[in-house]
């Protein structure tokens, strides 16, 4: 018979929490159950809990990139548009 084995999500393994600070939910998943043979459910909703919990330390990851490298972006775009303006303007007519 399995000794039953009583984690929570104050006293995780070194491994799993650096993986949590990583983002790497999926990995710390798999570390947890291989170090404490829990079942996946239960590793799911220790690893969330830990996140939640260091969530306050690591902000969340940028989306949006604010260096204005977008510039670039907003010149092809304007380009386009105008060629497709000068297009209709003079060979659609």
């Amino acid at each position: 018979m399995k000794s039953e084995v009583i984690v929570t999500d104050q006293d995780l393994p070194a491994d799993v929490l650096k993986a949590i600070e990583k983002g790497r939910k999926i990995e710390a998943i798999k570390l947890l159950r291989e170090a404490t043979g829990i079942g996946l459910a239960n590793a799911k909703v220790l690893v969330d809990r830990a996140a939640n919990r260091h969530a306050a330390k690591n902000p969340a990851p940028v989306i949006v990139d604010e260096s204005g490298s977008g510039t670039p972006l907003l010149k092809m775009l304007f380009l386009a548009t105008l060629i497709f303006a000068l297009y209709h303007f003079f060979l659609a007519s």
